[in-house]
């Protein structure tokens, strides 16, 4: 089948434009912003990815190609190990991070919805509190929480044989757990609101007939609740998997105490990705701009990977 051409005559077309063009005119701001702070760093991250570019260079760079992902992923050197080492902590840390903070907001959702509309909304309120407070204010609350011996959740924890005499922002597993205590706090609250709004688009005669059919709490939630949230469980999926991946502001507060030299803990038992990034650019000394920007570009290189396999997996659901 032959595809017809544009018939519409040039006249109507240079009219067309001329009609619409104030509103080409007004996304032209946007697009400038976006080229300006969006497109242009990007391509000049991945430029001095190739180079040996220093925050001392002033202009004095050479290209030297995949010479710093070699190193970076070669395990040699300080640098090398330090990165392969926050790699290490992302991957136990993002899936931990998901699933308690899904289980945990669906859980929530699943709860209150029983309740009245004014207790609801109370609820409601309460656990979106923690998402607007600013994180260093989070990360505070909970150094405060897991001093070891008088913080009221490492005590109970220690009561009940975790982390007994451990010293959480300096022991190893136990300080990514950590930082997950303080991301789950500062986070559920978001996806609890936003997976209650998706609940409360179910039509409730969609249970009731369920109901009528004889089937249970788990029955009605595995099969109508949980389907039909299915759009909005991928975004808090997805959402969450592209935060987790650059997770920063909790683990730089907590380690570091404003000094780069102590960021990401004793042995970088809290150290991620995007943590060396900063580390390099401050101490990296030759190349560590450039190394910095490297590690940012395998970084983001994984975000997409991630998200593109997320979608196409979505996509042969539905």
């Amino acid at each position: 089948m032959k595809v017809k051409k544009d018939q519409t005559p040039k006249a109507s077309r240079g009219y067309k434009w001329k009609r619409y063009s104030l509103n080409y005119l007004g996304l032209l701001p946007f697009f400038l912003l976006f080229a300006v702070f969006i497109l242009y760093p990007f391509f000049q991250g991945v430029f001095m990815s190739f180079t040996d570019w220093s925050v001392s260079s002033r202009g004095n760079v050479n290209f030297v190609g995949l010479t710093n992902y070699k190193f970076v992923l070669s395990g040699k050197g300080t640098t090398s190990v330090r990165f392969l080492k926050s790699v290490r902590n992302l991957a136990i840390y993002v899936p931990m991070t998901l699933a308690v903070g899904l289980t945990l907001s669906l859980s929530l959702a699943l709860i209150t919805r029983a309740l009245s509309k004014k207790l609801f909304g109370v609820f409601r309120g309460i656990y979106f509190v923690p998402y607007v407070l600013p994180l260093f204010l989070c990360a505070g609350i909970w150094q405060w929480f897991m001093t070891t011996g008088t913080g009221l959740v490492s005590s109970a924890l220690a009561n009940i044989g975790i982390g007994r005499g451990v010293t959480w922002d300096s022991t190893d597993i136990y300080a990514i757990v950590y930082v997950l205590f303080v991301d789950v706090w500062n986070s559920v609250g978001f996806n609890y609101v936003v997976i209650s709004a998706g609940m409360a688009d179910i039509s409730p005669d969609i249970y009731e007939a369920a109901e009528i059919d004889g089937a249970s709490t788990f029955q009605k939630m595995k099969s109508i609740t949980i389907p039909l949230l299915e759009p909005i469980l991928f975004f808090v999926i997805t959402y969450g998997f592209i935060s987790a991946l650059q997770v920063y502001d909790i683990p730089w507060i907590i380690s570091s105490s404003s000094n780069v030299n102590n960021a990401g803990g004793p042995g970088q038992v809290m150290s991620f990705p995007v943590i060396e990034m900063v580390r390099n650019i401050y101490l990296g000394g030759k190349s560590g701009l450039g190394r910095a920007c490297t590690e940012g570009v395998i970084l983001m290189t994984a975000i997409l990977a991630v998200t593109i396999v997320q979608f196409k997996a979505r996509r042969k659901k539905v």
